[in-house]
């Protein structure tokens, strides 16, 4: 008997170790001045490796199965003709070129390059992971991109200024946060077609849904510290409210990005020059703590699979915050050179 229950104790062992292994998160980070795709192991609070993606990385997501990741590369910043200096520097090669960049997180390499005019800035996927939609910042336009084939799709233009974009659960709907316009744009992806703009305040930064079914997307304003919600059910304007507390600062804090809790409770807003995270409750539309001391600008925000730490990529300091969420305090600042930019925690 002794013996069959260390044979079913090895065999439930040897079963749960591959989980275990795959269950290790790990952060990929966007570098806008190194242009790399840097991974950062949480558990170590170190970097484990890099992929070189291109200038200016920025926008950056997962695939539904976390194997593959897309990132938005804005190419290298362009020299006015007019401005003195020395000859202009040749045309950037292709591996800096700006377009939508493919990542086998696992090999660590670029899979695909695919080529889009200067800037992409922001990028989703659809739940299916074939069609991955990009927004252009120049061009004002949103690109939808077949990944199979890496071929442009469809384009349709949006307001000025395109940068976050969040696809909803059932892939009918796309929604673009036009920096430019104050809007959401809300797109019908089997069309291209404009379905409804949405006011969203001053200088909407990013789009981010509501976990567990809530038809509710948050958008945080960087022209005012306002929260924009709006109904992704129906596609119209939900609701808007003031966040106050943030930190009185030279240049003034401003909203930068979002993560929701994934009890769909609480926000957690990055500050920029405010250097911290603030807990927003959206139900009591207020602020209900903060994290000082994050880094150097944070921009980009991710929160774990339990909902048990923030990471914030904080550009100006070069180094990526990991933050307790339940003593909010910070645990560690990572060293990540290149700027970073966006973070996302892949499984």
């Amino acid at each position: 008997m002794r013996s069959s229950v260390v044979l079913i104790a090895c065999v439930a062992a040897g079963l749960a170790a591959p989980g275990a292994a795959r269950a290790k998160p790990l952060l990929l980070i966007s570098t806008e001045a190194s242009g790399e795709v840097v991974v950062v192991d949480p558990a170590k609070a170190q970097p484990v490796g890099s992929v070189k993606v291109g200038a200016r990385a920025r926008g950056l997501k997962l695939s539904k199965d976390g194997k593959r990741a897309f990132v938005a590369v804005a190419g290298p910043v362009k020299k006015n003709p007019a401005a003195p200096g020395p000859v202009p520097a040749p045309a950037p090669s292709a591996d800096d070129a700006s377009g939508l960049v493919v990542v086998d997180v696992a090999a660590r390499k670029v899979t695909k390059r695919v080529a889009i005019p200067p800037s992409p800035f922001g990028v989703d996927i659809s739940p299916d992971g074939k069609i991955a939609y990009v927004s252009n910042s120049e061009t004002n336009q949103l690109l939808a991109v077949d990944v199979g084939s890496g071929q442009i799709k469809q384009t349709t233009r949006v307001g000025a200024e395109p940068q976050g974009v969040a696809v909803r659960p059932d892939g009918k709907v796309v929604f673009v946060a036009t920096h430019g316009s104050d809007e959401i744009c809300a797109i019908d992806t089997k069309k291209m077609a404009l379905l409804g703009r949405i006011d969203a305040g001053s200088k909407p930064q990013t789009v981010v849904l509501a976990p567990r079914g809530v038809a509710t997307a948050f958008v945080p304003d960087e022209g005012l510290p306002n929260i924009t919600m709006v109904d992704t059910k129906q596609n119209t304007f939900k609701g808007q409210f003031g966040v106050s507390g943030l930190p009185k600062t030279t240049p003034p804090a401003v909203l930068q990005s979002v993560a929701v809790s994934p009890d769909g409770k609480i926000l957690y807003l990055t500050t920029g020059a405010g250097k911290s995270v603030l807990f927003v409750d959206p139900e009591k539309k207020e602020v209900v703590g903060t994290v000082e001391g994050v880094g150097a600008f944070p921009r980009g925000i991710a929160i774990s699979a339990d909902g048990k730490k923030l990471y914030t990529a904080n550009g100006p300091s070069n180094d990526v915050a990991i933050i307790d969420i339940a003593s909010r305090k910070v645990e560690a600042r990572v060293p990540v050179p290149g700027a970073p930019w966006a973070v996302v925690v892949a499984p």
